[in-house]
């Protein structure tokens, strides 16, 4: 059994007695000065004086925090764990500012690559060139040389590849374009090195497959920067990445169970590996799929791409790119048949929808299906109409919309003009969501985003970028700083239907807590939420992630 003291906590939990009332979204004090920790669950949580009082001779160790704020432990309901741990080998191309400089870093990483090796890169945003237009095929080539290159831009809906690539995907010059994707042209209608969507396939295939101690080690990767985050818990989808659900389970397992790695998984199921996934847990004994710390969750589909690279589906035109509505993954039926087909398997949705067709139809779909002992999860939602609210609110409880608060720092200096004035006031609309009683949820999308809660939490606070002056993009969708921090808490919690475990500090719950160097849910100022260290991340009563130094232990003898 041991102690937090001197914290400025919050419970996030409005039965709790010291929890104060909101005004204007904001609460006006802390919840408790200290708690209590027993076998990985708090047991009491209240003033540090009482507490000794009633604990003192059966506690073995105390850490005063000297005021730090402590919370429930934040998660992420939504990124790609596997691929933010693949990220630290391959090159960044995120802040590049033309293609030029591309060039320059493919030039100078190929250095860096063996002769039979793929240069591998991930973050371009041909949005923030500040000289628009992306290289040509034949500059490509130049600066890669003959090693084959693919580059992912920052949405991971279109990529860059040279010759050689191509070459190996058995893909000619003028390939033809498959029925989920396509590929860039140029004047003579040839391949000019931009590809979109599934039409990466081949491109994915002939890269050489990581071994499954390559995976494991991205993975750790990821875990720990996770925790270093402050994150305690992570809603992420794997199995693409490592190929089989049973794969991603054990790798976690291991990492979690062997090595220590103390972070809760919450993995979805690939569409594709649905029976696989439903065999494999059958037949695992009860006790193992019942683990505290790994736990399955919906199946994912994509009905649509992303804004950045005009995929995501609208249903009116592109603003700057006329009659062009962008790239449905899916027909109406198949999208009806697939969500239909996971709920009569006793699981629910998770479906990647930015435009607002493409959001309709999931949410058309989910409706239709026969209903689940389960909530379905409409992923990123960033473009909707008032209708759709209506229909969100109709699915009540069983829908959870996850909404990527950083979406703001990336699109939105651009994103008018691609939707037009008219509709970018229902981009990112959560204020709009909240007020109607729709179940939000706060993500990253990491590798996409950063992967830092904080950062996710100060961009749902201040649709701004860190340390950036002004009122924001679309103000009035601003959340206040406890409703930001909601969505990483108790909003995620909800999305994965543990609401009843995760998302605020209650006796007898998980202990899970992240511990900050500053008050983020009632800032001083809005960059207080950027400035804060991380201190501690505790996760099921144990230290997981401690700040180096940290605070001194008082002696119980």
């Amino acid at each position: 059994m041991w102690m937090i003291i001197g914290a400025n906590g919050y419970t996030l939990d409005p039965r709790a007695n010291s929890f104060a009332a909101e005004v204007e979204g904001q609460s006006k004090s802390r919840d408790f000065e200290a708690l209590v920790i027993h076998h990985g669950r708090v047991v009491a949580i209240g003033e540090a004086a009482d507490l000794r009082l009633q604990f003192g001779a059966k506690v073995s160790r105390i850490i005063d925090v000297q005021g730090a704020t402590v919370i429930p432990g934040l998660i992420d309901s939504h990124l790609h764990v596997a691929a933010l741990g693949e990220q630290a080998a391959e090159l960044d191309l995120s802040g590049t500012s033309s293609a030029r400089e591309l060039l320059l870093r493919v030039r100078e990483f190929a250095n860096h690559v063996p002769d039979d090796g793929w240069i591998l890169g991930r973050g371009w945003d041909d949005n923030r060139f500040t000289a628009k237009g992306l290289p040509t095929l034949k500059e490509l080539d130049e600066a890669s040389g003959t090693k084959p290159m693919l580059l992912r831009r920052v949405c991971h809906h279109a990529y860059l590849a040279n010759s050689v690539a191509f070459l190996r995907a058995g893909l000619s010059l003028d390939a033809k374009d498959p029925a989920d994707g396509y590929y860039g042209r140029d004047e003579h209608g040839k391949l000019n090195g931009q590809v979109f969507e599934n039409a990466s396939r081949p491109l994915l295939l002939a890269v050489p497959k990581k071994t499954t101690s390559d995976w494991k080690n991205a993975v750790r990767i990821g875990m720990e920067t996770a925790l270093k985050s402050g994150l305690t818990g992570v809603h992420t989808d794997d199995v693409r990445s490592l190929g089989s659900f049973e794969a991603v389970w054990h790798t976690y397992a291991s990492l979690i169970h062997e090595s220590g790695v103390r972070l809760r998984v919450h993995e979805l199921v690939d569409f594709s590996r649905m029976d696989e996934t439903i065999g494999f847990l059958k037949a695992m004994p009860k006790e193992v799929t019942r683990d505290a710390w790994i736990s399955r969750g919906a199946v994912k589909l994509f009905s649509d791409g992303a804004m950045g690279s005009r995929t995501a589906w609208l249903s009116e035109p592109y603003s700057d790119l006329p009659g062009w509505l962008g790239t449905p993954i899916y027909e109406r039926d198949e999208l009806f048949e697939r969500v239909r087909i996971a709920h009569e398997q006793g699981l629910a949705a998770a479906v990647h929808a930015i435009g607002d067709a493409a959001v309709e139809l999931t949410l058309m779909a989910m409706a239709a299906a026969p209903s689940v002992n389960q909530r379905d999860r409409l992923i990123h939602a960033e473009l909707i109409r008032p209708d759709l609210i209506s229909r969100m609110v109709d699915l009540g409880d069983s829908l959870a919309v996850d909404v990527q608060p950083r979406f703001t720092v990336s699109d939105f200096p651009w994103l008018a003009d691609r939707v037009g004035e008219h509709r970018v006031k229902y981009a990112c609309a959560w204020q709009k969501l909240k007020n109607a009683g729709v179940h939000i949820a706060g993500g990253s999308d990491a590798p996409i985003e950063p992967v830092s809660p904080l950062m996710g939490i100060h961009a749902a606070h201040t649709r701004r970028g860190p340390h950036s002056e002004g009122e924001g993009y679309g103000p009035e969708e601003r959340l206040s700083a406890l409703d930001s921090v909601v969505l990483f808490t108790k909003g995620a919690a909800f999305a994965a239907g543990q609401e009843d475990r995760f998302g605020t500090i209650a006796q007898g719950r998980e202990a899970d807590l992240t511990i900050l160097s500053k008050d983020i849910v009632n800032p001083s100022c809005p960059d207080d939420i950027l400035e804060s260290e991380v201190l501690y991340t505790i996760v099921g009563g144990e230290i997981a992630y401690a700040f180096p130094g940290g605070f001194k232990e008082e002696s119980t003898g």
